[in-house]
């Protein structure tokens, strides 16, 4: 049970941790400096229940984390955002041959755009783990 929340917490921090810039590591090496810098804050502020998450985290990371299975899922989630824009193009392109009102038209045009930012941030993500 505790493993679990660990993993969970590991999970979510790493979720919201930004995107590191084009010089920077990347990858599990990446995760492991972003923690370790989670960790000096943590020492520097004395709060240790962070701090031993954040160890828990960091060890984790090191036991779990592998460059070529982060690869694998950021392709996966590009070839995933990729269906999404096509599968959004053709709801447009029926919505406008269907004669859907401007209303409606403009809701799928917000939609697809959405969907191509997403796919732009995963390309992003995935080319990243490439440096």
């Amino acid at each position: 049970m505790q493993r679990n929340y660990f993993l969970m917490a590991l999970a979510c921090l790493l979720a919201i941790a930004p995107a590191a810039p084009a010089d920077a590591a990347s990858g599990c090496a990446a995760k492991e400096a972003h923690i370790q810098a989670k960790i000096a804050a943590a020492k520097q502020q004395g709060n240790d229940d962070a701090l031993r998450g954040l160890e828990t985290a960091l060890r984790e990371v090191r036991r779990w984390c592998r460059d070529d299975s982060l690869m694998g899922k950021a392709e996966m989630r590009v070839q995933e955002k990729l269906a999404e824009v096509a599968e959004q193009e053709l709801e447009l392109r029926e919505a406008r041959l269907a004669g859907r009102t401007a209303d409606k038209i403009a809701k799928r045009e917000r939609k697809l755009r959405k969907a191509q930012e997403e796919l732009r941030q995963a390309i992003a993500e995935r080319d990243a783990l490439k440096r």
